[in-house]
């Protein structure tokens, strides 16, 4: 059987001693989705430690077919000198595996293209988001860099011989290729029974006074747009005005938290931290309103599987997010004020038709009907490299 390498900059999450894996996207069900290549997948990323408290909040990755090779942080200045140590890393791991799954954006993604295409290895990609969008709006230094890393992947996008973008149209125009490619994304839904839709619609019915809004995303990048939402619920506070907005995701909450403080909101925003998947589902039932301020996405699985749970949704007017919802639902990426009126303007009627017109959505993410497409663009790429 084939060995399977899977590369992207991660981190995975482990204890000290790596006897345990954590993840959250990184989980038994990706690894069975790669096992289709061979028997054995192994991670080829970042690594970072977690305490076993925290550890609580991911799934334990438990598949046999697993298996990890680290790769040291070279991405800071700080950590530069690790470089060379790092590419001879992932050089050893392509040369020792015999189909490699690329998911970029991803400097350690990067550097294992242009070696793994030299040798003539099999190479798929995954294409997530859109580099230009992350550094742009990360901070000034990233600025600096983002056209010239953009068409770096544009590049390798126009190079690649198989391609699976997670949108149908965003990622594609962005970063177009000339070899195979299809629109597929990685989200799982399974549950789409018309109760779930029951249910939101008696809570639609019967709002409390004061909602509760919220967000599934990682907490320690300005990207993805939380602090927007903070500063936009301090607004409506001093216009006597509540909502209450409950923050998921994993990461360093320090940020978030000082603005927190700053807007004077503590009694009205909460950063949850990770949850596990079942968790994420649990906790959509609870909101009356999903919203996605983020400025730079690919197809954004939270808000997937938000329309699965039948919450209506408000989201930013970038990357694949305008292929999911209501037109009428999107604000200007940014634009504090315009996610103030939305929220000032929200009443019944509207929540309902957005939640219906969401979950009905939903259904053409079902992970059966995902997994016969992506599982067919496989079988044709074992079928170009003969590895049937």
């Amino acid at each position: 059987m084939k060995k399977v390498l899977f590369v992207h900059d991660g981190p995975i999450y482990t204890n000290d001693d790596k006897s345990i894996f954590y993840g959250v996207h990184y989980n038994d069900t990706l690894i069975q989705r790669y096992s289709y290549f061979g028997n054995s997948v192994n991670f080829l990323m970042r690594r970072a430690v977690v305490s076993e408290k925290d550890g609580q909040n991911f799934s334990i990755i438990k598949h046999p077919a697993f298996s990890f090779i680290e790769v040291p942080n070279f991405k800071s200045i700080k950590a530069y000198f690790k470089k060379t140590e790092a590419i001879a890393i992932i050089k050893k791991a392509v040369d020792e595996h015999d189909v490699i799954i690329l998911r970029l954006p991803s400097a350690i993604g990067t550097i294992a293209f242009e070696y793994a295409s030299s040798i003539n290895k099999p190479i798929l990609i995954e294409k997530v988001a859109c580099v230009y969008d992350a550094l742009w709006n990360y901070d000034w230094r990233g600025r600096l860099i983002a056209s010239q890393k953009m068409k770096k992947y544009q590049d390798i996008l126009q190079k690649a011989s198989h391609t699976i973008y997670v949108t149908d149209h965003f990622l594609q125009s962005r970063y177009p290729t000339e070899g195979k490619s299809i629109g597929c994304s990685d989200v799982i839904v399974t549950d789409l029974d018309d109760a779930i839709l029951n249910k939101r619609i008696v809570k639609i019915v019967n709002l409390p006074k004061v909602l509760t809004i919220g967000t599934v995303a990682a907490i320690d990048v300005p990207y993805k747009g939380q602090a927007d939402v903070i500063q936009a619920i301090a607004i409506l506070k001093k216009q006597n005005i509540l909502f209450n907005y409950k923050i998921v995701g994993q990461g360093d909450a320090s940020r978030l938290n000082k603005i927190i403080e700053q807007c004077q909101v503590a009694d009205l925003v909460e950063i949850v931290g990770p949850l596990k998947s079942a968790q994420v589902f649990d906790f959509l039932d609870t909101i009356d309103l999903y919203i996605q301020p983020s400025k730079t996405e690919g197809l954004p699985r939270a808000v997937i599987e938000a329309m699965s749970r039948a919450c209506p949704i408000l989201g930013s007017d970038i990357a694949g997010i305008p292929e999911l919802i209501n037109k009428n639902s999107l604000f200007q990426a940014g634009n504090i004020s315009e996610i103030v009126e939305f929220l000032k303007q929200l009443n019944k009627s509207t929540l309902e038709q957005w939640a219906r017109e969401n979950f009905i959505k939903a259904a053409t993410f079902n992970m059966e009907t995902l997994n016969i497409k992506r599982e067919e663009f496989y079988k044709e790429f074992k079928k170009d490299f003969n590895l049937l």
